[in-house]
């Protein structure tokens, strides 16, 4: 245990310094914007990752640091894996576990950058120990604790529902049933809806908006592109590494981890039927990971095959640290350069009154770079948050609009006669617009 306390505590302070140290990226800014607008839930998301940043207010002084609150519930998804494993798995197997998660590209490094994967993580882990409890000492309090986290895991992201067929598939497959208690699953049944209340009752209030949203994103297509299918796979087995995989395929793991197969395999499994319709993101099986790194224990050779994982992703991990803090090389790569490019520009924010983006990610990081509030042009691109905001029609005869060049405008804008000037180009990509009528 103090072996771990110590890996777990060092880790964590490096990440909170590279946290605060590393610009938010622009879906991280239009989070924080969301932290800046309360509410039950959102179009996107729901909101757990907002009420993250919202704690997490009191450390903007420090650089980026309004990221800590987020990396520190992250973080203690690997001190409940701990607490799942430790009576199974000797303490040199569950290093090798905590290696493998810290130089996971999406549970690792991928865990200062703010997203609702950070929340959902702690939380799908969290309520896999609480469900062993559960099993195991049929206690009610255990059985509310366990409502009460998938509860709000489904305020962080909706990934949460695939616990209920993993957890259901195992009680069938591995004959569980006699160990469930069937008032205390009623219990958490009740108290999952309490903890979740907010989300339903946002959706109930807007035509179950998001529910829909979310739905059509994963499922959105008519037509079928084996691209779909062989980018996910192949992403999936390079995330996770190829020998690591091999060793979680070809693993025996002892009675009392069988459930490892049902919580690893079955989101892996679900994503990739959804591969079949859609295109699937590469993060969206996430909450596999855990247990698919579990399962890997059991392979003969994995305490070899750790060395070369270590050194593959340390090298991407340091190649990309040392991306970010050369400017050179960071403009490199457009999506490693934008933060720095949206806190430049938001110089602009300060200086012109009311000023609008052309994306909901301009807009969220000038806001959140600048400290001013600064919205989306209405329908200047697809339906989000901003769209929802009264802010985002200008209400007086004269408006300022950032965008890029090769950026449209909306249709309301001819419509309404407005008349456009160019105020100046930024850069070789954006430029300023006045409007007025």
């Amino acid at each position: 245990m103090k072996d771990f306390r110590r890996i777990w505590a060092i880790s964590l302070i490096v990440k909170l310094i590279l946290a605060a140290l590393i610009p938010l990226s622009a879906d991280e800014a239009y989070y924080w914007v969301w932290s800046q607008r309360l509410q039950l839930s959102y179009f996107d998301h729901p909101p757990m990752v907002a009420w993250l940043f919202y704690l997490g207010q009191i450390f903007e002084p420090f650089m980026h640091a309004v990221r800590w609150p987020a990396v520190i519930l992250g973080h203690g998804m690997l001190a409940v894996w701990y607490y799942i494993l430790k009576d199974h798995v000797p303490f040199e197997k569950i290093k090798v576990w905590v290696y493998l998660a810290l130089f996971s590209p999406l549970l690792g490094f991928g865990s200062l950058i703010v997203t609702p994967d950070l929340p959902v993580m702690f939380f799908w882990s969290l309520s896999i120990l609480l469900a062993l409890k559960a099993l195991q000492e049929k206690s009610l309090g255990i059985y509310a604790a366990l409502g009460a986290s998938l509860g709000l895991g489904f305020c962080a992201k909706y990934h949460i529902v695939l616990f209920v067929p993993c957890l259901l598939v195992y009680l069938f497959a591995e004959k569980k049933w006699k160990e469930v208690r069937i008032s205390g699953v009623l219990l958490t049944v009740i108290t999952g809806l309490i903890f979740c209340a907010p989300v339903i009752l946002w959706n109930v209030q807007n035509n179950f908006a998001s529910f829909e949203f979310q739905l059509k994103h994963g499922l959105e297509k008519s037509s079928y592109n084996p691209e779909w299918t062989l980018s996910y796979v192949l992403g999936q087995i390079l995330i996770l590494f190829p020998l690591v995989f091999w060793a979680a395929l070809r693993s025996k793991v002892p009675a009392s981890l069988r459930w490892l197969y049902y919580f690893g395999w079955g989101p892996l499994l679900f994503f990739f039927l959804t591969s079949f319709r859609a295109l699937v993101e590469a993060n969206w099986p996430i909450i596999a990971y855990p247990a698919v790194l579990g399962l890997a224990l059991f392979h003969e050779r994995i305490q070899k095959w750790l060395k070369y994982y270590v050194i593959f992703w340390g090298s991407i991990i340091a190649l990309v640290l040392a991306t970010l803090f050369t400017p050179a090389l960071r403009k490199l790569n457009d999506k490693v350069n934008e933060p720095y490019e949206f806190q430049e520009l938001s110089t602009v924010a300060r200086e012109y009154s009311p000023l609008y983006a052309s994306s909901y990610q301009m807009a969220a990081s000038l806001w959140y770079f600048s400290k001013v509030p600064t919205f989306k042009l209405k329908d200047i691109s697809r339906f989000d948050f901003f769209d929802t905001l009264p802010e985002a029609q200008p209400t007086s005869g004269r408006f300022y609009l950032v965008k890029r060049e090769r950026n449209g405008l909306p249709s309301w804008i001819s419509e309404q006669q407005w008349q456009m000037k160019e105020i100046k180009k930024i850069s070789p990509d954006f430029v300023l617009l006045e409007f007025t009528k």
